[in-house]
C-alpha cells in the first residue's frame, strides 16, 4: 500500500448508477480517506447505498445548481452516459466557479485525442474537444482522465464489439477479419484507476490522460475464446470495416443517432483509432496497483455475468 497522502477528501460523483458509475461509487466508498457525495437528477430512479450523500438538481442540471452543488468539493467525477458527454463543459465551468481542485471526465474509453477518432463521431469528438477544455484551463484547475480500453463484460451484456452472445448459438460480427487491436480492463479495476489516481499518485496523475490495460486482445482471440468455454461454434458474419463505417456515418447524418453506437464499437474493434493503449502512451497498470486478468479469466466472468 503507498504511504502516500492524497490532497484529497470531499468527492463527488455524477452518473452514479451507471455502467461505470456504479463501480467508481463501489471504489470511493470502500476508500477511507475520501468522503463521497452523489449528485442526482430530480427524475433518476437509481437505488443507491444505504447512507450515501447525495444531493439532487434539475435534470437539465442547470449551472447554478451545479455550481452550488460542487461547492466544498475538491474532486468532481464524471461519469455520465455516452450521448451526453457535451453536457460537461457546463460542468467544467460550474466546477471552476465553486473552486473544485480536480475534474475527472467521462472518458473510460480509447484516446479521445487523436484527430481521427474524433472524426468518426459524436462521443469521441465530445470527449476529445472536453479534454481540450481542461487542458485550456489548467491554471486554474487540474484533471485527470482514464482511459482503460473497453470492458469485456459490459460488452458481453450490452452485444458490443461484435458479439450477440446472449443467445445460443452466439453470433458475432467479424471486422476485417478480426485482427484489429485493442486494450482491455475490467470495469472494477477501471473504478480503482480513478480512485488510486486521485489517492495514492496524484501528482504523477494531475492534468493527463491515465491509459490502463489488463491484456490486448482482438476479436478474433476473444471470439475464439468464447467459442472454447462454451464448446460450441459462433455464426459468424464478416465486416468491411470501410464500407460500414460509410453506412453509419452516412445513417447517423441522416438523423440517425442510434449509428453512433456502431461508429464506436468501430473505434475499438477495427484497431485503427488509438484503442490499442500501449502505443498511445505511459500505461499506468502497475503504477496504480492493477491486478491482471488474462483472457481466459475476463470472458469467464463476462458469460458467467449473463445468468
Amino acid at each position: 500500500m503507498s504511504t502516500r497522502r492524497t490532497p484529497f477528501k470531499n468527492v463527488l460523483l455524477i452518473g452514479a448508477g451507471g455502467s461505470i458509475g456504479r463501480y467508481i461509487l463501489a471504489a470511493l466508498l470502500a476508500e477511507p480517506t475520501l468522503t463521497t457525495t452523489v449528485l442526482t437528477r430530480a427524475s433518476s430512479q437509481t437505488t443507491l447505498p444505504t447512507g450515501v450523500r447525495t444531493i439532487t438538481i434539475p435534470d437539465d442540471y442547470p449551472t447554478a445548481s451545479l455550481t452550488t452543488a460542487f461547492h466544498n468539493q475538491d474532486v468532481v467525477i464524471s461519469c455520465l452516459t455516452t450521448l451526453s458527454t457535451s453536457d460537461q463543459f457546463r460542468f467544467v465551468d460550474a466546477a471552476l466557479a465553486a473552486g473544485v481542485r480536480r475534474y475527472v471526465p467521462s472518458e473510460y474509453g480509447l484516446n479521445n485525442a487523436r484527430a481521427d477518432a474524433q472524426a468518426l463521431n459524436v462521443v469521441f469528438r465530445d470527449k476529445g474537444a472536453v479534454q481540450a477544455y481542461l487542458r485550456e484551463r489548467e491554471g486554474r484547475m487540474e484533471w485527470m482522465a482514464v482511459s482503460c480500453g473497453m470492458w469485456i463484460g459490459w460488452s458481453v451484456r450490452n452485444d458490443f464489439l461484435g458479439m450477440r452472445v446472449r443467445e445460443r448459438p452466439g453470433r458475432v460480427e467479424v471486422w476485417d477479419g478480426g485482427e484489429g487491436r485493442f486494450s482491455v480492463t475490467t470495469e472494477e479495476n477501471t473504478a480503482l484507476a480513478v480512485v488510486r489516481g486521485l489517492v495514492e499518485i496524484p501528482e504523477e496523475t494531475k492534468n493527463r490522460s491515465v491509459l490502463v490495460e489488463e491484456l490486448v486482445t482482438t476479436q478474433a482471440e476473444l471470439f475464439g475464446e468464447i467459442e472454447r468455454q462454451r464448446g460450441e461454434k459462433l455464426v459468424v458474419e464478416e465486416v468491411d470495416s470501410v464500407e460500414r463505417i460509410a453506412e453509419l456515418q452516412a445513417a447517423y447524418a441522416n438523423g440517425d443517432k442510434t449509428a453512433t453506437y456502431g461508429l464506436i464499437e468501430a473505434g475499438f474493434v477495427t484497431g485503427r483509432y488509438g484503442g490499442d493503449l500501449a502505443k498511445e502512451g505511459e500505461i499506468f497498470t502497475e503504477k496504480l496497483r492493477l491486478q491482471r486478468h488474462s483472457l481466459q479469466e475476463v470472458v469467464a466472468s463476462a458469460l458467467a455475468s449473463l445468468s
